[in-house]
């Protein structure tokens, strides 16, 4: 059974802390929620403040002046904080598991430069991924939609979740996931290469000893493919359900919508096989050069070099079955940080967010 390790406590020596969660850190917020009670780490419990907030206080706001609930006039409008908390959750657990990928796969311990498995997501990442979702959020806001639009459209509380709610609570949240889901997928195979870290060869699953980095990766496209299935019940829902969730005032999705889904799942997907694949050229690589190494010491041992017009296969020489085993053990390594169960479960996930979408939009 796997042990994650809060990265949000000092013992977090490897993954560190969110850029964002060091932020909130030094505005005291982790002081606040202590004061409060919230036992929940200071990122989830900064999206669940963001939900009280949109939900509670604008919302409630909406109701007092007589002004449209949104959640009342479309419930699956829910989905959206739901997801925000749910991003919020998966940057956590994601930060817990490659804690104990390392440990578990003693990384650091099979590493020729271990510092480059240090300091999980580069603090510039997160910064340029949340700045540029600030940036465009309020370009969008106050250039391309405009305050009198937005105040036409919903009043004060819309304006101010297109102004603060949007670009200062969910930003940051979904940005901080973002960054650590191109961390998990593209920085971390990278990183394991350029750390040098050695193929554990005597790993009796035959994976080289990486197993859990492959399940990191596994685990962090799980998250994305359960966002991007709460984004296409939330979008096609109100026209496909009906009832109670029947929507009149949202326009049915179109070409566009269609699209830009197929787009996210497309890169979604893309990001995570880039992933595996620089696992697997680390792995074949280190296979070829273990193969040569192993070929090249077992000649060096040998008065005579192997002459295969000489060689008795029914008595070989002790120093042959020695190179054997060892090669055996080489050979026998996959070249992939996967079983083939979770192949089958890789593939359902990619197929089940646009088969989902496709069968919404079809409707």
């Amino acid at each position: 059974m796997s042990r994650h390790v809060d990265p949000t406590s000092e013992h977090a020596a490897v993954a560190g802390k969110p850029l964002f969660v060091r932020f909130l850190g030094r505005i005291g917020f982790e002081n606040i929620t202590a004061v409060a009670g919230a036992r929940a780490e200071p990122l989830t419990a900064y999206a669940l403040l963001v939900v009280f907030v949109e939900v509670v206080v604008l919302q409630g706001f909406n109701a007092v002046t007589n002004r449209p609930v949104a959640f009342v006039e479309n419930p699956l409008w829910l989905v959206r904080p739901v997801v925000l908390v749910g991003a919020a959750l998966a940057t956590h657990s994601l930060f817990q598991r490659y804690e104990s990928a390392v440990q578990e796969s003693r990384l650091l311990d099979r590493a020729g430069s271990p510092d480059q498995l240090r300091e999980f997501v580069p603090p510039a990442l997160g910064a340029i991924v949340v700045a540029v979702g600030v940036g465009f959020t309020l370009v969008n806001a106050t250039v391309l939609l405009g305050i009198e639009q937005l105040y036409a459209a919903g009043g004060p509380a819309r304006v101010f979740r297109f102004l603060v709610v949007t670009p200062f609570g969910y930003v940051p949240i979904f940005g901080t996931f973002l960054a650590t889901y191109l961390t998990v997928e593209v920085l971390v195979p990278r990183r394991i290469a350029r750390a040098e870290v050695n193929v554990d060869f005597l790993d009796p699953e035959g994976l080289g000893g990486m197993r859990p980095v492959g399940e990191l990766l596994k685990y962090a496209y799980y998250c994305v493919m359960v966002g991007l299935v709460a984004y296409a019940l939330a979008m096609y829902g109100p026209h496909v359900l009906g009832g109670p969730f029947a929507y009149d005032e949202l326009s049915a999705p179109g070409a566009a919508v269609n699209a830009g889904f197929t787009a996210v799942w497309v890169v979604a997907v893309g990001v995570m096989a880039y992933g595996i694949y620089e696992l697997h050229r680390f792995m074949a690589r280190e296979k070829r050069e273990e193969v040569r190494r192993l070929d090249d010491l077992a000649r060096e041992q040998l008065d005579e070099p192997w002459d295969i017009r000489q060689f008795d296969a029914h008595d070989p020489p002790a120093e042959y079955l020695t190179y054997r085993e060892r090669l055996n053990l080489v050979t026998a390594t996959r070249e992939y940080p996967a079983t083939f169960t979770m192949w089958s479960q890789l593939l359902v996930g990619v197929m089940v967010p646009k088969a989902l979408q496709m069968a919404l939009s079809a409707f």
